[in-house]
């Protein structure tokens, strides 16, 4: 069994060739977005203790200064696509359409993981991940093929846009309250905790738009993006926060306020995929397959499914009013593919929420079942099957 320095090395590897492959397969045209993560977990599944047992079972422990930095860039990511220039843009109601139907979809799994016995931050944290919705799949659907009802695609990524949003938030929430600080005799309230995130966040994305004013090489950029990075880790591991709303924020205000953010967006997805595929494998080689949570299970595809196509169909009622043409049924169902924000919640839950046995598994299974079966209606639903429902 590999440890140590060699499991890292490992690991790197995996990363970079998982990259390059994708990379390989999006220039032949042979991407399927729905099936990559799932590609990625099986090989670090195959990799660890269920397979050829390369990675200890405690891998997420052994492996945390991995997880705390891929945290915290995966956080970057996010944030550094938060435009407030392109919100303003906006209509009202697209905003508000965009902000309330994720939480629409993430309140019943909320309210029924506190029912089923789960803790407040656990239930939480379940919310933020029903919350996230991935358009990879939506996108891989229209590129270069006729679809029908482009006012249900342009729904869709309006509210799958505005997704993280909400799960972010919700999700800094339920790390205060997983917080050792906060916990049941601790000396910190939780609503402080979230205040203290947002403002580490904001102190080092303000640091950075100092820092990376007139710098125009792409390597010092990155260097000082991975510096801030470690910063932003570091600094909420030692509160037993997670780094992923952190770096959100950092990201944000650098984005916002720097004057050429266009730089900045190309540092920070360029070591997306890679973090991203060294998460994936770190999940896959990280399930223990003895325990199950059938409670999570349920609540992340039953119930979350359920609101997702209630919330469609309010959105999809309120669109018509605002004449927005739509007649595809059942178009919360679009909603149900998840992508890198909801793997990067599930590893900040499974690595710093305390009572998580099970919970691994069943979320992994969920983004499976809930990836396969969003692309299968998206092909069925939205791929235009005749000339006479295809919008020209």
């Amino acid at each position: 069994m590999l440890r140590g320095t060699l499991a890292f090395l490992v690991l790197v590897t995996c990363a970079v060739l998982g990259a390059e492959l994708r990379n390989i397969l999006a220039r032949r045209g042979l991407r399927e977005p729905a099936m990559e993560g799932v590609s990625f977990l099986v090989v670090g599944l195959a990799l660890g203790g269920r397979g050829f047992g390369l990675f200890a079972d405690d891998l997420l422990v052994s492996m945390r200064v991995v997880v705390l930095f891929g945290l915290a860039w995966i956080g970057l990511v996010f944030g550094v696509q938060v435009e407030l220039r392109i919100i303003r843009r906006l209509v009202p109601w697209q905003r508000w359409a965009g902000l309330l139907t994720p939480t629409v979809v993430g309140f019943p799994v909320v309210l029924g993981a506190l029912v089923a016995g789960l803790s407040p931050a656990l239930s939480l944290g379940l919310g933020a991940v029903a919350m996230a919705a991935s358009p990879s799949p939506l996108e891989g659907l229209a590129r270069g093929r006729m679809v029908q009802d482009r006012g249900a695609i342009r729904l869709l990524k309006l509210v799958m846009a505005f997704a993280g949003l909400p799960a972010m938030i919700v999700f800094a929430v339920a790390a205060a309250l997983a917080s050792p600080l906060a916990e049941a005799g601790g000396d910190v309230p939780a609503w402080q905790l979230v205040i203290v995130t947002a403002a580490v966040g904001a102190l080092v994305g303000y640091a950075l738009v100092v820092l990376v004013r007139g710098v125009q090489e792409h390597i010092r950029l990155l260097t000082l993006a991975g510096g801030a990075m470690c910063l932003v880790a570091g600094a909420t591991a030692v509160l037993g926060l997670s780094a992923l709303p952190a770096a959100a924020c950092a990201g944000a205000v650098l984005v916002n306020r720097s004057v050429f953010p266009s730089r900045m967006l190309r540092v920070a997805h360029s070591l997306e995929r890679p973090m991203l595929v060294a998460l994936l494998v770190l999940v896959g080689a990280s399930w223990g397959g003895a325990s199950f949570s059938l409670v999570t299970f349920v609540l992340l595809t039953a119930v979350r499914a359920v609101a997702a196509w209630i919330a469609g169909e309010f959105l999809q009622r309120f669109a018509r009013r605002r004449h927005v043409p739509t007649w595809t049924p059942g178009i919360g169902l679009g909603l149900l593919p998840q992508g890198e924000l909801a793997l990067g919640l599930l590893v900040a839950i499974v690595g710093f929420f305390p009572d998580t046995t099970g919970v691994l598994e069943a979320v992994v299974a969920a983004i499976i079942i809930n990836d396969l079966a969003g692309g299968w209606w998206m092909r069925r639903q939205l791929a235009a099957a005749g000339e006479d429902r295809c919008d020209p």
